[in-house]
């Protein structure tokens, strides 16, 4: 078969015209036969060339051959032995058998009883050989992920220094080169190159240098040069010193997570703000979802759409306190229409939502959004509440597998945002009964995909529905429930049935004595259901609508609801 070489095969035989036959079936099917007569010539040979598989005659040298059963898997491990009897000395087989043969052939052989085992052979050689490969593969996939981590890591707050000298570490394991230099450069290709961080042969190269002597040296040393690239412009430069020529996809992949990782530095000023161009941002986003789906993890993207009465001003002081709450790996730009884009590496449904949240309370004047351990500037620099923000949030790759398409995604979602229950009924104004009633009063505001819709079933129903909604939301991972507490065949021993969810009791509050709710978030959207329970039916309304779930939570958690487990 492809990919596994010819088998070596051992015949131990004095019997001429046996040893013809092993002769002929084995190297018809391209395999390699080495042939001895006596117990001593097999060790022998053996010893000098490993086999895969030995046909042993037991009736050579008087029957002494049956302790090469033992002997050959002895020496070699792996070796199959399979022993040939004649008809009148079976019992010799099962001899052979109980000291470590893996089969018995009784005279006389025929080719294909021959072929069957070679074939055999063959197809473990074959397994264990893929065995191998995917263990190794399985290896380099773990090392790659470390790697990868790592840059992500050092990325999100650590100082350039060590930024940089991650990037040459990581490039060196994963490249299997001797020694990796990373060499700023600048527009003017006459500028001396600057080496930033160096590790193994690489260390000797030069701390600065002339453009043309480093291409010399470069020459000299029969080492590879790999510009990282970003946006169209070259931000560094890698010296490779002994790579490996088998491991290229490896040098190619590393390099396009340093020159994405070089791109997020070079765009943090001073004040950690990290605003970016739009093609900049389209650079940087662009490979970071490439590098998200070729290593099977998450990214998002959220769309911010502003108030039509928003000036550009409110749009800057926006994105100025926007900048200053999101990870520093995460990509923020505008666009010609006035909106944001921010792009969220290394993130899934419920942390960007996460991040809606807290963008969302930083806007609305909430101090509580402050980076933890930022220092609080004066009130005069900071704007009580800035102008409406409509968030769409798209995440890789529930939402899409392009930049393109999760763009788009996060857009519409903006645009289903500014029409929610939430700002068409003013509920955020409402005590957490009001907020309930009035859903229940205008049950469907239209035929969006966030309006609430009536939903009107008997209680064991309304129990099969939430149970059928936890166990999906499961599907990507473990989700977020809340649920309220009533006795019975509730949303809450629903959810329990299905997943563990966060248990508040309101029926203490005023109004909430027959209130249900529950709340389901996870990786690929949000399930709201609310409303009252009039004997063994539910009354209420259930929408696909993360605005309404926010509230519904914090009406629940903010009211003094206990928690019941």
């Amino acid at each position: 078969m492809s990919g596994v070489l010819p088998l070596e095969v051992l015949a131990v035989t004095a019997d001429p015209e046996l040893a013809r036959t092993l002769e002929l079936v084995v190297e018809d099917d391209g395999d390699v036969l080495r042939s001895a007569t006596t117990v001593e010539a097999a060790l022998a040979a053996v010893r000098a060339r490993p086999v895969v598989v030995a046909f042993v005659d037991l009736s050579v040298e008087a029957g002494a051959a049956l302790a090469l059963c033992h002997h050959l898997p002895a020496l070699l491990g792996g070796v199959e032995v399979h022993a040939i009897v004649r008809p009148a000395e079976l019992e010799r087989g099962a001899e052979a058998l109980s000291l470590g043969a893996a089969g018995v052939l009784v005279t006389p052989l025929t080719g294909d009883a021959l072929a069957r085992v070679l074939a055999a052979t063959r197809e473990r050689a074959r397994r264990e050989e893929q065995s191998r490969a995917l263990e190794a593969k399985g290896v380099a996939e773990r090392r790659r992920i470390e790697v990868y981590e790592r840059l992500v890591r050092f990325a999100r707050g650590a100082a350039p220094s060590e930024a940089v000298r991650a990037i040459v570490e990581g490039v060196a394991q994963l490249s299997g080169a001797k020694g990796v230099a990373l060499y700023a450069t600048f527009a003017d290709e006459k500028s001396d190159r600057l080496r930033l961080a160096a590790v193994g042969d690489a260390v000797d190269l030069p701390a600065t240098s002339p453009p043309a002597d480093l291409a010399r040296l470069v020459s000299l040393r029969s080492a590879r040069v790999v510009p990282l690239v970003a946006a169209g412009t070259e931000l560094a430069m890698l010296v490779l010193d002994g790579v490996p020529l088998a491991l290229e996809a490896e040098v190619a992949n590393v390099a396009d997570l340093a020159a994405a990782m070089l791109a997020i530095l070079d765009r943090q000023d001073h004040g950690g703000r990290i605003v970016a161009s739009p093609s900049s941002f389209l650079a940087v986003a662009e490979r970071l979802l490439l590098l998200a789906a070729r290593h099977e993890r998450r990214a998002s993207v959220l769309a911010l759409s502003f108030a039509d009465s928003a000036t550009p001003a409110r749009r800057d002081a926006a994105a100025a306190e926007i900048s200053e709450i999101v990870r520093a790996t995460d990509a923020l730009s505008g666009n010609d229409e006035g909106d944001l884009l921010l792009f969220l590496p290394e993130t899934g449904g419920l942390g960007a939502h996460a991040c809606r949240r807290r963008i969302v309370a930083r806007l609305s004047g909430d101090r509580r959004a402050r980076p933890r351990g930022a220092p609080r500037g004066p009130e005069s620099q900071r704007p009580s509440a800035l102008s409406p923000v409509c968030i769409g949030v798209a995440t890789f790759p529930h939402d899409g597998t392009s930049l393109r398409r999760l763009v788009r995604s996060a857009r519409t979602r903006a645009q289903d945002d500014a029409r929610s229950a939430v700002h068409a009924l003013g509920l955020d104004q409402l005590s957490l009964p009001e907020l309930v009633d009035a859903l229940l009063a205008r049950p469907m505001l239209d035929a969006g995909p966030r309006s609430p819709f009536p939903l009107d079933v008997a209680s064991p129903a309304l129990f099969s529905l939430v149970a059928r909604a936890c166990t999906e939301a499961k599907r990507g991972g473990a989700p977020s429930v809340t649920t309220t507490l009533q006795p019975g065949l509730g949303v809450a021993a629903a959810a329990r049935s299905a997943s563990s969810p966060r248990v508040l009791d309101v029926r203490g509050q005023a109004g909430c004595e027959d209130l249900e709710a529950v709340v389901v978030e996870s990786e690929h959207g949000t399930w709201v259901c609310t409303g009252r329970l009039r004997g063994d039916r539910f009354h209420g309304t259930h929408a696909a609508d993360p605005l309404l779930a926010d509230l519904l939570v914090r009406r629940l958690t903010a009211g003094g609801g206990s928690s019941a487990g």
